[in-house]
């Protein structure tokens, strides 16, 4: 629910529980530095003519961003962290426009 004074969210309503049954993990993308977020699910066994079967996690491709790695610092005014920024300016192809920090 937004603050009524700035009609902004709160920290105090940000939701930063892992999910349950899953763990947040990062692999390795094209570029060294970028890490892809990923969750890894645990899976229930199978049940089978020989008893439980265990099941291997399933790996899905994480979209909650850093709001769920317990590791990271989250402050709702600072945004997030520019983390593919020199990475999209070395391309070559950005159109420069001003950040809404720099613009306020």
């Amino acid at each position: 629910m937004p603050n009524q004074k700035n009609n902004r969210p709160s920290d105090s309503i940000l939701t930063r529980k892992p999910f349950p049954g899953s763990s947040k993990v990062y692999v390795g993308g094209k570029e060294n530095h970028l890490h892809v977020p990923m969750r890894q699910i645990k899976l229930s066994p199978t049940k089978t003519e020989k008893g439980l079967e265990e099941n291997a996690p399933l790996l899905v491709y994480d979209t909650s961003g850093p709001y769920t790695d317990p590791t990271v610092e989250i402050d709702l005014k600072k945004g997030l962290n520019p983390l593919r920024r020199d990475w999209v300016l070395s391309r070559g192809d950005e159109i420069g426009r001003a950040s809404c920090r720099e613009r306020v």
